[in-house]
């Protein structure tokens, strides 16, 4: 079993230790308003199948272009690191033992460090209105970003230069989290964790879009909206909907510092009611999920 094909296993694991399970993504807020019915068809404008689809494809047009931008960008940079161990590897060197240049790898990580911190403040800007989405955003990517360095940083496959590279990495980006200098997203953490453990993009975006769609069926079986049995059965009917989602704007990267996209277009907020539902958490009388 190819590494990757496992790795992907153990980040779609429901037990991921990253706090996914405490959002609901605006839904428990929208129920207690009686904005989404129980009984309500499928062509309904109130019905949980329209807020799925809805947010699924905020997600897509939002979230995932920061993820992939960070990823991208990860991949960029430490490729640096990896094609100085391909070349000591030519000249004989055991390349398990080779260590990347010094200054090499220190400006390979203030450059990743950089980028990632650019990323996260924009999405920290765009975020800035909803409270509530904000706050499960910084929980779940810092909760992903101590799982690497508590648990697979120690790894045996992170025992190489590229590795101990993004172990590097991942401590600073934590150090600046907790000194609050940057917020840590849960988008571009994500995107950083999995090149950093060598995800390829495409496994990377499907892995995101798989993992919020996830969470939001969860969040229904808990709020008592769907059954389990139920909700097997609309999940695996999204996947039609995730991968043409995925087919469309998979290709798109938050474009902050480009002329080109004066407007912001590369990143939008599709879905301004799904806003309004998750800003009104925190003024239920009552609930079960923190965002």
């Amino acid at each position: 079993m190819e590494r990757e094909t496992w790795l992907l296993w153990l980040l779609a694991d429901s037990q991921l230790p990253t706090g996914g399970f405490v959002a609901s993504a605006g839904l428990e807020a929208a129920m207690q308003a009686r904005l989404i019915r129980e009984n309500a068809s499928e062509t309904d404008s109130d019905s949980f199948i329209g807020f799925i689809r809805g947010s699924t494809y905020n997600q897509a047009r939002f979230a995932l272009p920061f993820c992939s931008r960070a990823h991208e960008e990860t991949m960029h940079l430490i490729s640096r690191v990896q094609s100085d161990v391909k070349d000591s590897a030519t000249e004989g060197v055991d390349t398990d033992a080779v260590k990347a240049d010094e200054d090499t790898t220190d400006s390979v990580a203030t450059d990743v460090i950089d980028i990632l911190q650019r990323i996260d403040d924009y999405h920290q800007t765009m975020l800035s209105s909803n409270s509530v989405a904000m706050r499960a955003s910084t929980a779940q990517g810092g909760g992903l970003l101590t799982l690497f360095n508590r648990g697979y940083a120690h790894a045996r496959f992170m025992d190489h230069a590229r590795g101990q590279l993004c172990v590097a990495i991942a401590k600073r980006l934590q150090r600046l989290a907790r000194l609050g200098e940057m917020r840590a997203h849960w988008p571009v953490i994500f995107g950083f964790v999995c090149a950093a453990v060598g995800i390829s993009i495409e496994h990377t975006q499907q892995l995101f879009m798989f993992q919020f769609v996830r969470q939001i069926f969860s969040a229904a079986i808990r709020l008592n909206l769907v059954g389990p049995l139920r909700a097997q059965a609309l999940q695996c009917d999204m996947q039609l909907a995730a991968s043409d989602l995925l087919e469309q704007h998979a290709h798109l990267r938050v474009a902050f510092d480009s002329p080109e996209d004066v407007f912001g277009e590369s990143a939008v907020y599709t879905e301004p009611v799904l806003e309004l539902y998750q800003g009104m958490h925190d003024r239920l009388y009552s609930r079960i999920f923190n965002s």
